[in-house]
């Protein structure tokens, strides 16, 4: 096919690239917020949010492998004449395009339509997680490096652990002291924060410090898990409204670019015919050659010019011709 203007190969290879690399940041997107919010969740729990992550890896593979599959077959386009079939196959294409990124439209539709469904799933799950607590060391682990890495407490604050089955009641007398793990400590406390690690407990060479209010997180972690997956959904859909452009910018491309080649040598010969309507044929020839055009008159005129055949006759006779 003829480039209609300049560079239009340069400009089709950029943003078929652009599209790959689009369907790789879809990669890299999901699979760093599946690890974030699979951490607030149980292994069993964690097959819920593989689920409704399953259709953006595949969107992010489609887009990936379809348009650098497609940057070798624009290569080949280039190099043959527009014909009928050339017009279908990027039909098609164009076609087969349209359906991936629709596709993609409704996989980021349908995570966030389950946002609340995760939310409820995740709410449950850590609220069994704190009765869970000291009887499941899995628990233990994952509230402890829960709440040490995003600093929080509780699933909606401090008080969920307050309110615990296997916790011990309060007195009245000790109304300012919080009962909560010391995975809850602020970074800045000092009195326990050194006491603690995670998932070791608390040392036995120092005392038990009494925790307060001003030595926790007291937001909980729940509204942070809200936070991240409010984050996934916007960086999605920003993602694949790039997408839409870059493809509605090839769509434009291409159907401008079928346009002029059907007004040039064309895909439906058009403006390839005689005044009477007759087609013409497209006859190439070497650089080397003459070309003489015949008309009928000159085949029934006696002055009509003699031509040799080179094969039959010395090549020195024929140029006298």
């Amino acid at each position: 096919m003829r480039q209609p203007f300049r560079r239009a190969s340069l400009y089709v290879t950029l943003l078929l690239i652009a599209e790959a690399v689009i369907g790789l940041l879809f990669l890299v997107v999901t699979a760093y917020y599946h690890v974030v919010l699979t951490s607030y969740l149980a292994d069993i729990e964690s097959r819920l949010v593989y689920g409704y992550v399953f259709g953006l890896y595949m969107y992010g593979v489609q887009l990936l492998v379809t348009f650098l599959v497609s940057i070798s077959m624009w290569r080949r386009l280039w190099r043959r004449r527009c014909t009928p079939n050339v017009h279908l196959i990027l039909a098609l294409w164009l076609l087969y395009s349209c359906v991936i990124v629709a596709s993609g439209f409704g996989c980021v539709w349908n995570l966030y339509h389950g946002v609340n469904v995760l939310e409820s799933a995740v709410e449950t799950s850590l609220i069994r997680g704190i009765d869970l607590y000291y009887s499941c060391p899995e628990w233990k682990l994952l509230w402890d490096g829960l709440q040490w890495h995003k600093e929080c407490c509780g699933a909606h604050d401090y008080k969920d652990w307050m309110n615990a089955e296997w916790m011990p009641n309060q007195g009245d007398n000790c109304s300012l002291t919080i009962l909560a793990p010391y995975a809850c400590c602020k970074r800045s406390c000092e009195s326990c924060y050194n006491n603690f690690s995670p998932g070791g407990g608390i040392s036995e060479s120092r005392p038990i410090p009494a925790l307060t209010v001003e030595s926790i997180n007291t937001n909980g972690c729940l509204p942070i898990f809200h936070g991240a997956i409010t984050n996934f959904v916007y960086i999605l859909l920003a993602l694949w409204a790039l997408s839409l452009k870059f493809l509605i910018m090839i769509c434009c491309i291409s159907k401008y670019i079928l346009n002029r080649q059907n007004q040039g040598d064309g895909c439906d010969n058009v403006g390839l015919s005689d005044e009477n309507g007759h087609p013409l044929v497209i006859v190439k020839y070497p650089c080397n050659v003459r070309c003489v055009t015949i008309g009928e008159e000159d085949l029934g005129s006696d002055i009509a010019p003699n031509y040799c055949n080179c094969n039959e006759v010395d090549e020195d006779n024929c140029n006298d011709y």
